[in-house]
C-alpha cells in the first residue's frame, strides 16, 4: 500500500515487512501484520475483532516531545509500537502460552529480539533502534495484547 513517503511512514513499513518475516520453529508468529489503522476498535466489532486478527502485529509512530542538548540543539526520538495480540481457549494461554499457540510472553520475546538494534537500512537517517519497553493494553482470560517500543534517535541532516 502507498504512503506519503515521508520517514515515518516509510519507517512503519519497513517494521511492517521486518515482522511479516518473523517465525517461531518455522512457523509464522503472526497471522497479521500490518499497519495500526484501528483494526482493532468499534468500527470493526471493539474487542472482538481480536479473534478475526490474532495473533497480530500492528505498527504505528509514536510521537515524542523533542528535547534540546545544552547548546540547545535538537535531540528527536523516533518511536515505534508494535501491538501484539494473542487469543487462547484457556484461561491465561494467550499470555503464557499452550502447547498448540505460543502465548505473548514468548511473542514479547521473539519481537524484542527482532528489533533490538536493528536499523531500517539505507535512506533512513536515524540510529538503530533499541527495546524501549512495553505496555499492556487487554488482560483478559482469553485475550492478551501489550505494546512493545522501539527508539531511535533522529540524525538531522543540514
Amino acid at each position: 500500500m502507498a504512503n506519503d513517503g515521508g520517514m515515518v511512514a516509510r519507517l512503519e513499513a519497513a517494521v511492517v515487512e521486518r515482522l511479516k518475516t518473523l517465525q517461531n520453529e518455522g512457523v509464522d508468529v503472526f497471522k497479521t501484520v500490518d499497519h495500526w489503522r484501528h483494526q482493532i476498535g468499534i468500527g470493526n466489532s471493539g474487542i472482538a475483532s481480536f479473534e478475526r486478527f490474532a495473533p497480530f502485529a500492528f505498527v504505528k509512530w509514536r510521537p515524542e516531545s523533542p528535547q534540546r542538548e545544552g547548546d540547545y540543539d535538537l535531540n528527536q526520538k523516533l518511536t515505534i509500537a508494535v501491538a501484539i495480540g494473542q487469543i487462547n481457549t484457556q484461561d491465561g494461554d494467550a499470555r503464557i502460552g499452550s502447547a498448540d499457540k505460543i502465548g505473548i510472553s514468548l511473542m514479547h520475546s521473539l519481537v524484542v529480539n527482532l528489533l533490538d538494534g536493528w536499523h531500517p537500512g539505507e535512506g533512513f537517517t536515524c540510529d538503530d533502534f533499541h527495546y524501549d519497553g512495553e505496555n499492556e493494553n487487554v488482560d483478559w482470560p482469553k485475550m492478551c495484547g501489550i505494546e512493545i517500543y522501539f527508539t531511535a534517535n533522529y540524525l538531522h541532516t543540514e
